[in-house]
């Protein structure tokens, strides 16, 4: 009797085990690389342990860095028109907010997988700068995020869009993960279209089936901008 029981322990030993290192195997590789059967449409595992990470010297990063604030910063401070005195230089985000930005993109192709599975994702970054608060202030108001919020003293300084992106026949296309009409890129949508680039609907995309395009409902893109910009906050810790 005791045998048996024993025989029954390890072999429930034996199979958690095998469970578990099946699951780390899977979990421990890509998405893409995950056979369909072993994963949710909505799962994200990857493991960069064996890539070796890029680099650069200090003194490569701030040759780029004086390169910039020597020129074009420089250029922008001094300007005859539309001159910027204090420009930021800089902005920072914290690690959990990128890495919440790429998950949403991922994640809401994942819920596409006849439109999104095995295209080419990524990051466009678009070099911007605020408008004037009168004009913030406005855009503010329409804005339907409710973490959404702008400062004042970063008025028309230097910044940061990031917007993702889609392959499509070898081209890296802006899209909405949100909105699967875009994954064949913004400007790809039809002309004329209540979501067509020409059209005054462009920045509120729809959502697929809650698409009104009559009264189009204001559901903006997923985007990545708030970051902190230096200036005017604090350059500590700042190197270059």
């Amino acid at each position: 009797m005791k045998s048996q029981l024993l025989k029954c322990l390890l072999l429930c030993l034996l199979t958690a085990l095998l469970t578990y290192f099946l699951t780390c195997y899977f979990c421990k590789k890509k998405f893409g690389d995950i056979p369909e059967n072993t994963r949710s449409l909505t799962d994200i595992c990857m493991d960069y342990d064996t890539i070796t990470p890029p680099t650069l010297t200090t003194e490569m990063v701030k040759s780029m860095v004086t390169q910039y604030s020597g020129a074009q910063l420089n250029s922008i401070q001094t300007a005859s028109t539309n001159a910027v005195a204090v420009d930021a230089r800089s902005i920072w985000f914290d690690l959990e907010t990128l890495k919440e930005f790429l998950y949403q993109i991922e994640h809401n192709v994942n819920k596409n997988p006849t439109q999104g599975r095995d295209k080419e994702l990524g990051v466009r970054i678009y070099y911007a700068a605020y408008p004037d608060n009168t004009k913030m202030r406005d855009l503010a108001a329409t804005q339907t995020d409710p973490n959404f919020s702008y400062n004042p003293a970063y008025e028309k300084k230097h910044t940061l869009v990031m917007i993702p992106t889609i392959e499509k026949d070898g081209k890296n296309y802006d899209f909405n993960p949100l909105d699967v009409n875009s994954y064949i890129g913004f400007t790809n949508m039809k002309a004329g279209g209540p979501y067509s680039p020409n059209s005054s609907s462009y920045a509120t995309l729809s959502l697929g089936t809650s698409a009104n395009p009559l009264n189009p409902l204001p559901n903006p893109t997923i985007v990545r901008n708030h970051g902190i910009l230096n200036p005017p906050a604090t350059s500590s810790g700042m190197s270059f």
